[in-house]
């Protein structure tokens, strides 16, 4: 891959500033300015637009699968999860390998414009896989699954996991208040009582927060994860998210996994705005939406000296989209599978339109000949793409396995 390249002519979204007509130059991974490199200049035009690689802040890769599973609305996450263990879906999913369904999930966050997964689950359980994955997944937490009588006990208990957070300055991430039940609703209260709520912790879901606990979180400069495909789904309610916002909280939208959530992060920002509207009766500002799947993620999840943003220095994670809207973030609040153009990690494409892989020498080798082995020609709802490894045989195996010829929806190839 070439070690020094820019693209040039276009919309730059850092997310905090727009230049029109921009340049970004890439050096050995990392985004070295904004200008026109010497070496290797890729011009664009007016019809495309530069930000940040999304961040996904909640997953659960292992859950990845189709369709969703459930028959809500629920009092909290444990009848659901007795629904998932019960299910045929579950069983069919299972005839398939554990890095496969990683490999799944992988695919499904890198086609929407995700460089970068949260997966909440223990690190013995991913430890195998991560390294292995076409994306990047973070590896430096500590966790509670969550912290009712109901929790399914991972890591070491709220003691030993925030204060690990605390000493190796990482995030501690629990899921909070999933539900109605007397339990479930005390989930601040309990961490409370631990004394671990600060900058360090992350709370998805929130459901069953109320006025008082909200203020808890404000206090404490706690993080919240917005998860409103899965709330709804499972719940029939989601968060008090514009009392969240509106007392400073810093606020991220995860997907949750497929058993539950929407489909991939497009299609949940899109759901995030849906639900916003019903619930207030006004917008959510796009600019805000964009934040929550850029900069506020790697603030929350402690990158954010290393990715989050377009900035000098840091590394070059990059989302390239279609123009749809003379507003940019609506532009990326709107866009469809189809509409993601390029997506570069750390220097390296990734996944693109076909016409990018000419500027990477993608399918050429030194001889002229072509040279697949590291990335495939895919067609995504009718726009011919390439990327990274091979979901085609994934999807093959997969296929195989469970006998018939499975559809997913989050990967259309």
């Amino acid at each position: 891959m070439k070690p020094e390249y820019s693209i040039s002519s276009l919309t730059v979204v850092t997310p905090d500033k727009i230049y029109d007509k921009a340049s970004l130059k890439v050096v050995n991974g990392k985004i070295s300015g904004f200008e026109a490199s010497d070496e290797v200049d890729i011009k664009l035009d007016d019809t495309y637009v530069m930000f940040p690689a999304l961040i996904n802040i909640h997953d659960h890769l292992f859950g990845t699968y189709y369709p969703k599973i459930g028959n809500g609305p629920y009092i909290c996450w444990l009848p659901w999860d007795y629904d998932l263990k019960s299910s045929p879906v579950y069983s069919e999913r299972n005839k398939n390998e554990p890095f496969d369904i990683y490999l799944l999930g992988s695919y499904k966050n890198l086609i929407s414009g995700v460089t970068t997964v949260q997966d909440h689950i223990p690190h013995k359980i991913n430890d195998p896989f991560i390294d292995k994955l076409p994306i990047r997944v973070i590896k430096d937490y500590t966790l509670s699954h969550e912290v009712s009588a109901y929790d399914l006990k991972w890591g070491d208990g709220v003691d030993i996991e925030y204060e690990r957070a605390i000493r190796k300055k990482i995030p501690y991430i629990t899921h909070i208040e999933e539900g109605f039940d007397v339990e479930s609703l005390r989930g601040i209260e309990i961490l409370e009582e631990h004394n671990a709520l600060s900058e360090y912790t992350i709370l998805i879901h929130g459901i069953g927060f109320s006025d008082e606990d909200i203020e808890t979180v404000a206090k404490y400069r706690a993080n919240f994860v917005w998860c409103p495909g899965s709330n709804m789904f499972m719940f029939n309610r989601t968060a008090k998210i514009k009392d969240i916002l509106d007392k400073g909280i810093n606020v991220s939208i995860g997907t949750d996994s497929p058993a539950t959530g929407e489909l991939n992060i497009l299609e949940e920002v899109k759901f995030a705005k849906k639900v916003y509207r019903n619930m207030y009766g006004e917008d959510l500002s796009d600019r805000v939406i964009v934040d929550m799947i850029t900069k506020n993620p790697s603030k929350a999840l402690k990158i954010d000296k290393i990715l989050g943003s377009l900035e000098e220095g840091k590394l070059a994670d990059i989302l390239i989209i279609k123009r749809k809207s003379d507003d940019p973030y609506s532009s990326l609040v709107s866009a469809e599978l189809q509409d993601i153009s390029l997506i570069i990690m750390e220097g390296k494409p990734l996944y693109g339109d076909l016409k990018f892989s000419e500027y990477f020498d993608i399918f050429n080798s030194d001889d002229g000949k072509n040279d697949d082995k590291n990335y495939e020609k895919i067609s995504i709802n009718g726009c011919d793409k390439f990327i990274v490894g091979s979901p085609k045989t994934l999807m093959k195996k997969i296929r195989k396995n469970v006998g018939y010829k499975k559809e997913i929806p989050f990967l259309p190839i």
